[in-house]
This record gives structure tokens, sequence and C-alpha cells, in this order.
């Protein structure tokens, strides 16, 4: 028997064995990862998260049928993906890098938008951008114009003349005392911004701060010189709460989001080693600065 096992054949023969079970183990190994690459899983969180989606972008959930319309596609997109990775389309290409890029940027603002705002952290938000919600102060007003192309050097007189014999409230027949304007003599319940877009920037930013109730000037605008008589004025005001309750919402996610993305961002910083050629340095600022930037 001690002999049997000393001959080269049967050496040979064990060491083809061996071969043989190894590669069968191996090619086994192989097809089943082959076969798991080659398989496309649809689970139902998966469609979970298309109805999400799609209740996000269109304020309602999908039906039936446009439910399938997105399975399909999410179908189709993914066995062409799979395709185009094993192909390597993937590699080296300005696009795909850039839609990763994306796609992981929808996926930290999906993240963010899981979490709910509470109702006195609203009010607060709201406090701290009152500017932005508020309703802009209005003004009533009539004028009177003084074309100074046509009067010349005797503009100015000529309208303080008719300062003093205009009467003290409005009657109508006011433009009767300059000249003819292009546009309206009469503003109602006017924002600045509408004014300054008919007499300039500088003419609306001085009659939000003439007191109503007695003619006066003269204001300068870009046609010439007018003589303006406020009967109303209403100041800039923070709205109530419940009416603007929604735009709030959509703010404090805005910021739930950028947030988001800066600590991932940061966190990212941390992870990798960025290095820089020193022409490039100037360019992006030190990832110092960065990090502080995004904590």
């Amino acid at each position: 028997m001690n002999n049997f096992f000393k001959e080269p054949l049967v050496h040979f023969l064990l060491a083809g064995a061996v071969v043989f079970a190894v590669y069968g183990l191996v090619n086994d190994r192989t097809n089943a990862e082959s076969k798991e690459e080659r398989m496309v899983r649809i689970s139902a969180g998966q469609v979970e998260w298309l109805k999400q989606t799609w209740a996000r972008q269109k304020g309602r959930p999908p039906n039936t049928e446009e439910l399938q319309g997105m399975v399909a596609g999410y179908l189709k997109e993914e066995l062409l993906a799979r395709e185009a990775r094993e192909l390597k389309l993937d590699e080296d290409d300005t696009i795909v890098r850039r839609r990763l890029a994306q796609k992981m940027d929808f996926m930290v603002q999906d993240t963010a938008q899981l979490a709910e705002p509470g109702e006195d952290e609203l009010r607060q938000l709201l406090e701290s951008h009152s500017v932005r919600f508020q309703t802009p102060a209005r003004i009533t007003f009539t004028h009177v114009f003084f074309n100074r192309d046509a009067r010349g050097e005797k503009t100015r007189a000529d309208a303080l003349v008719a300062l003093e014999q205009l009467p003290k409230t409005q009657t109508g027949s006011e433009s009767e005392f300059g000249d003819r304007f292009l546009s309206q003599y009469d503003f109602h319940e006017t924002e600045e911004q509408a004014v300054a877009s008919v007499f300039g920037p500088e003419f609306a930013r001085r009659i939000f701060t003439v007191p109503p109730g007695n003619w006066q000037g003269p204001l300068e605008s870009g046609f010439g010189l007018h003589l303006v008589l406020v009967t109303k004025k209403e100041p800039a005001r923070l709205p109530d709460f419940t009416t603007v309750r929604d735009d709030v919402v959509a703010l404090w996610r805005q910021q739930q989001e950028r947030e988001s993305r800066e600590r991932y961002f940061s966190g990212l910083l941390e992870k990798y080693e960025v290095v820089m050629d020193e022409s490039v340095k100037s360019l992006i600022g030190p990832i110092a600065l960065l990090k502080e930037k995004d904590q």
C-alpha cells in the first residue's frame, strides 16, 4: 500500500482531483455571483419610494396607471444602467460622474425631508425672516407734474407757485395746475416697487417718507418735478401665521436640505484626503476653511 501512494501516477491523479474540486467550487461560486449580478430586484420599499417621490413633486399620490408607468420606467432604467456598466460605459464619463453626484445629493435631500417641523420652530422661523414674509408697505397719492423739458429753468419756481395755490383737499382738478403726464395721476394702495417702476427708485423712496394730509414737494423724477398729496399710508406688516404656514414650512425644508448637504459634505472631507496642485489651491481655497464653513 505504501508503494502504491509513492507511484508518480497516483500523485498526478490526486493532484488532478484536488484541482478539479477547487475549480468546481470556484466555478459554482462564480456562477452564483454572476446570477446574483444579473438579478434585478424591485422591492416594495422601492415602490414606496417612487410613490413618495411622485407625491412630493405632484402634491398628490399616483393613481394605479401612473404607478405602473413609474415601476416600468424604473425597471427599464435599471436594465439599461446594468448593461451600460457591464459595457464599462460609466468609466471616465463626466456625465455619469455628475449624475452620480446629483443622485447622492437627492438622497441627502430625501433624508432631510423625513423630518417634520414643530409649530414653535415654524413660528420662530417666521419671526426671524419677517421681512421675507411681510406684506409690503402701500401708499395712496395723487400728483401734479411739471415738465422740465417744456418749462426749463422755471420748472421749480412754477411748481412752488402751484404748491401755494393748490386746494388743501383733493378735488380731481389738480392736474390743471401742471402739465400733462403720460401715466396716471392717482395711485391707490401702491407698493414701493410699483411706484419705482413709474417714477424711479429715488422718487419711490422719498414719497414713502412724505406725511399724509397736505400737498408736498416738489419731488424729482426722471420726467421732471411733482407735487404730491399722500392721502393714505399702510405700513409693512407681518401676516397671520396660518396664512403663510405652508410657505414657512417650505423655507424650513430648504434650510434642512441645505444643512444636511453641508453636514454630509463635511463628512466626506473628513473621509477622503484631498490632494491638490499648488496652482489649484488658490482656486478652491483651503480645505480647512471649507470644513469650517460647513460646520
